[in-house]
């Protein structure tokens, strides 16, 4: 089990809904001491070590923990990788629990049909969206559509955006400050990663393709309004790109996430 806090509801229009949370404890190091108070996960260890560990059970514990000692007879390479697992699985989980905590706030009894994408509530058949980054899940439904949802608490580097991006964006982007720059960059790429999730395509298509309408909106919408920075309450963007219907995106600044819908 995984435990969550800091849980964010936001309801963005009367069918369309999310959530963000934390996960709790914060951190992705192991702890083979079983009698902590914390709730252990059980990982699959095939392809590791298995007389350097004493049990398959885990826990989660916070990054104050020092686990020097308990790694003596590990090698770097397996500890990162069993810390990568755990992160993995605790974000693939936690994703999960948010999503039953969000259809019990709107009094919605269903289960995930994870069958094919996008995903979708078994007897409702709403839409579901996942995302993760770092210590924070988030989840998006739609009662009639194909919803996305991308949170994302770290930046997304100039040099990968001149990788992905289209040519002609990049040099829209080209002309702002540095600040500015960067602050789009990420925007941009979250927008991005929320269209693909609803139309199904690759990273590589999704984020090179040419949204140029989304970028100039963006660089005049926060040219008008500066205050999108730091405003912690929902913003909503009205965005009509070349290539999709009209779409809204919804930005929750607060908790450096994104929903397109």
């Amino acid at each position: 089990m995984i435990l969550l806090n800091d849980i964010h509801y936001t309801q963005l229009t009367a069918t369309h809904h999310c959530a963000i949370a934390r996960l709790q404890p914060i951190g992705t190091r192991l702890w083979r001491d079983h009698s902590t108070a914390l709730t252990p996960i059980t990982l699959s260890t095939s392809g590791f070590d298995h007389d350097s560990l004493s049990s398959q059970t885990f826990c989660v514990v916070p990054p104050c923990y020092n686990p020097a000692s308990d790694f003596s007879s590990l090698g770097a390479t397996k500890q990162d990788l069993l810390n990568k697992k755990i992160k993995r699985q605790s974000q693939r989980t936690g994703v999960r629990i948010l999503l039953n905590r969000l259809l019990a706030e709107l009094g919605i009894a269903d289960t995930l049909d994870e069958s094919a994408f996008p995903y979708r509530l078994k007897n409702h058949r709403h839409y579901v969206c996942f995302s993760h980054s770092a210590d924070r899940v988030a989840v998006a439904l739609s009662f009639d559509s194909a919803i996305g949802i991308d949170i994302e608490v770290n930046s997304v580097a100039w040099q990968v955006a001149k990788r992905f991006y289209h040519p002609s964006e990049i040099a829209m982007l080209e002309q702002l400050s540095l600040d500015k720059r960067d602050y789009l960059v990420r925007l941009i790429w979250q927008i991005k990663e929320s269209l693909i999730k609803i139309n199904q395509t690759t990273l590589a298509a999704g984020l090179g393709r040419a949204d140029l309408p989304l970028v100039q909106m963006l660089i005049e919408y926060d040219s008008a309004d500066d205050t999108i920075k730091n405003n912690s309450s929902t913003r909503e963007l009205f965005i009509e790109l070349s290539q999709d219907a009209q779409r809204r995106v919804a930005y929750i600044s607060n908790y450096q996430t994104i929903v397109v819908f």
